[in-house]
């Protein structure tokens, strides 16, 4: 027997069936929403924490391409056409150009690696040194000799009092009390001993994964004009024309912002901590250098970060033999921050990042509260480039 298809009721059918299957999926979908974005986050989360070197790598590329080119054009192109103008004449010349113009360009970054880990190493030294020439620190060997002996001593006594205890068999009850107290001691050591093998674990992940990303970071930087080239060939391909000049203009504009904020910070910082160590060390208050290097770091975080390098300046001068010298440190720190925000800091970031300082202190407050002292870091270049992005866009349609 012959049944009456019809077409039309086909394409309905379809339709009908495709869409319960729709709105069941959506159901199962939001039925299990926790689960699902709890899986997704684990693994948008895991595949972050792999990827983490390769983030960090193209971070300390991008912070040091300038101190490369620096390198690059003002000491080792010179050289190079120096050198290479010496033996223009030899025939091992013209075939080896090639390869010496690439290397210079490897010797740029290895002397920039160099610079850096000698800075490191410098501060390293300087804070090491301010620690062991302070008077509170000449005598650790001393302080841990004391520290051994009195624990020696300690179990000596314990051992006495319970060689004593047993050969008078008074206070039986309480041995129980006491192998249940040694108990959880023993679990609480355990514990301790735990975090301890824990954390040390985490820090020597850390090291292997910054020594990766400095690796990653030094490829990148040698063979910048390389990378840059395949990315540009790439993204010629996915994307259309038109996006692709967008694409391009935003990357300018968000690598006018942050290299104008993110590196006049550093510098900024760099003096700021420079002459903050230098006053608190002609003050007299210990740690000038531990000091002044804090509150450099600190300065990075616009607003709030003075204030938080006052707070060890004015620690030490209360502990000192003159409390007064806190109320000098905090003086001379409100002075070279009045300094630093009038005249140092917009001659070094200069007008890269121009917002209204209630914007700023917005930015700060939300960046903060969502992404902690990262967020803090990036709330000013963030809101620097929305409001260079939000004046384009008004631009292009007043203009339309």
């Amino acid at each position: 027997m012959k049944l009456p298809w019809d077409k039309q009721y086909l394409k309905i059918s379809f339709h009908v069936i495709f869409t319960l299957l729709v709105i069941f999926g959506i159901a199962l979908i939001i039925q299990n929403i926790v689960p699902i974005s709890v899986s997704l986050g684990l693994f948008i989360s895991k595949i972050f924490s792999l990827l983490s070197p390769f983030f960090v790598g193209v971070v300390i590329a991008y912070l040091l391409d300038p101190l490369v080119e620096l390198y690059q054009k003002n000491l080792v192109e010179p050289l190079y056409l120096k050198y290479s103008q010496k033996k223009k004449h030899s025939k091992k010349s013209d075939k080896n150009e090639l390869n010496k113009k690439e290397n210079t360009r490897t010797i740029s970054t290895l002397l920039t690696y160099i610079t850096v880990i000698s800075v490191i190493l410098l501060v390293g030294l300087l804070f090491s040194s301010s620690i062991g020439n302070n008077k509170s620190f000449k005598n650790v060997d001393n302080l841990v000799d004391s520290i051994r002996a009195y624990t020696l001593s300690f179990n000596n006594m314990v051992y006495n009092i319970q060689q004593k205890l047993d050969s008078i068999g008074f206070l039986q009850e309480a041995e129980e009390a006491i192998q249940e107290l040694s108990g959880k001691l023993g679990s609480l050591v355990q514990s301790i001993t735990a975090k301890v093998i824990e954390s040390i674990t985490k820090a020597g992940n850390q090291v292997v994964n910054f020594t990766m990303a400095m690796v990653i970071a030094f490829y990148l930087l040698k063979d910048k004009a390389g990378f840059i080239s395949l990315t540009n060939r790439l993204f010629k391909i996915i994307l259309p024309n038109r996006i692709l000049k967008s694409g391009e203009q935003l990357w300018r504009d968000v690598d006018h912002v942050l290299s104008g904020y993110i590196r006049g910070q550093l510098t900024d910082s760099l003096i700021m901590g420079i002459l903050i160590g230098i006053s608190v060390a002609i003050i007299g208050i210990d740690f000038p250098i531990i000091i002044g290097i804090i509150a450099g770091i600190a300065n990075i975080i616009p607003y709030f970060g003075p204030i938080i390098g006052m707070i060890p300046a004015a620690l030490m001068g209360l502990i000192s033999d003159n409390p007064m010298k806190a109320l000098y440190a905090g003086i001379t720190l409100l002075i070279l921050q009045q300094i630093d925000g009038a005249i140092i800091a917009p001659k070094i970031v200069g007008e890269s990042v121009d917002v209204h300082p209630v914007a700023i202190v917005v930015a700060l407050a939300v960046g903060g509260s969502l992404f902690g002292i990262l967020g803090m870091l990036l709330a000013v270049p963030a809101a620097a480039l929305l409001k260079l992005l939000l004046v384009r866009y008004m631009d292009s349609k007043s203009n339309a």
